[in-house]
C-alpha cells in the first residue's frame, strides 16, 4: 500500500472508527460482529485503487457498514431458516447414513459439482457467492468486479444450467 493512501486511510480511520461503530451499534443493537463490520469497511475501502479520490469517504465508509450489516443479517436468517433449532453438530456426526443412503449422496454431491464445473467461471463463482453463500447481487458484483445486473444474469444462467442438468437426469 503506498504512503498517501496508508496515511488517508490512517487518519479516516482515526477520525470515523468510534463514529461508524456507534452508528452499527444504534441501528442494528443485535449485532454482534460490529468491530468486524467497521473493519471490513476500511478494507473495503483500501481496495478503491485511489480511496482519496472519493468525494464523500465518510458516506462511503457508513453506506459500505450499513450494506455489510444488512447482508450479514439476511446471511444469518437464510442459515436460521435451514437449522433446526434443535440440530448440533454432534448428533449430525452420530446419525449414520445406511451405506446405500451414503453413496448416493455422495453421487448426487459428485454430479453437482460436475454440473456446476460445466459453468463459465464467474457464472460459477456468482451461483456459489448467491446459493450458498447467501451473498447480495449487490456484494456479489463487488466481489466479482461486475455489475449487480451482471450477477443476476450468471446467478441465472447458472441456475438454468442446474435445471436442465436435473430435468434431464430425471427422465
Amino acid at each position: 500500500m503506498s504512503e498517501p493512501k496508508h496515511s488517508f486511510l490512517h487518519e479516516l480511520f482515526l477520525k470515523h472508527a468510534h463514529e461508524v461503530s456507534a452508528f452499527i451499534r444504534g441501528r442494528w443493537p443485535r449485532e454482534q460482529d460490529v468491530d468486524d463490520i467497521m473493519q471490513e469497511s476500511f478494507l473495503r475501502m483500501s481496495q478503491v485503487p485511489n480511496p482519496e479520490t472519493i468525494l464523500n469517504p465518510r458516506a462511503f465508509l457508513f453506506t459500505t457498514a450499513s450494506n455489510m450489516a444488512v447482508d450479514r443479517h439476511r446471511r444469518r436468517k437464510t442459515r436460521e431458516r435451514y437449522i433446526e433449532p434443535d440440530a448440533d453438530i454432534e448428533n449430525l456426526a452420530n446419525d449414520h447414513l445406511s451405506p446405500e443412503r451414503h453413496s448416493e449422496a455422495h453421487q448426487a454431491l459428485e454430479r453437482f459439482t460436475e454440473w456446476l464445473d460445466e459453468l463459465p467461471e464467474l457464472h460459477r463463482h456468482a451461483f456459489v457467492l448467491y446459493r450458498i453463500e447467501g451473498c447480495s447481487h449487490a456484494e456479489i458484483a463487488v466481489r466479482l468486479d461486475i455489475s449487480v445486473s451482471t450477477s443476476e444474469r450468471y446467478v441465472k444462467h447458472a441456475m438454468q444450467h442446474i435445471s436442465v442438468r436435473l430435468s434431464a437426469l430425471q427422465a
